[in-house]
């Protein structure tokens, strides 16, 4: 682990060089006043620039303004809107859930809670899905240990909520 923990740092440290050169002319990621966790979660991403989309809606969400955006599938929306997520989130506080993310369908939830794990991997936030077709107990018990980000569909959410009462 500390190997890996020191070739994140070097590719931190190697892209951070790089993204500060072109800060002027095309507004990267370090343009935006990212910590070194969220940064590192980038890189660990593979994502090099920001896209059109992440960068028309992560610096007004960090501003805390409310942003609409569509855009293409494939686009980016999914970081657009967890790397600001995270980026106000910070670190890990044990008294409950701050951010839902309610996704439609199943398979949308499973693949952005896969992406807020990866992009918050370096943060310490704890991340909970609750989707049908998955244990019940163990997404329970996910939700007993406090997450700071919880996922779910609608009609699971609803439900849960019921029991939960």
């Amino acid at each position: 682990m500390g190997e890996e923990s020191e070739v994140d740092d070097v590719d931190y440290v190697k892209l951070n060089a790089a993204q500060n050169r072109k800060n002027k002319k095309a507004g990267g990621w370090q343009a935006m006043g990212l910590d070194q966790p969220i940064f590192k979660g980038i890189v660990r991403m593979g994502y090099k620039q920001p896209t059109q989309i992440q960068r028309k809606a992560i610096p007004p969400i960090l501003d805390g303004k409310d942003v609409v955006a569509m855009s293409r599938t494939g686009s980016g929306k999914t970081a657009a809107f967890v790397v600001p997520m995270l980026q106000r989130l910070k670190k890990r506080d044990t008294k409950g859930v701050r951010a839902l993310l309610l996704s439609p369908t199943r398979e949308l939830a499973l693949q952005t809670f896969k992406v807020v794990k990866e992009l918050g991997r370096f943060t310490g936030l704890r991340c909970a899905c609750l989707v049908g077709g998955e244990s019940l107990d163990e997404q329970f018990s996910a939700l007993h240990e406090k997450p700071d980000i919880l996922l779910a569909t609608p009609a699971v959410f609803c439900t849960s909520s019921l029991k939960w009462s």
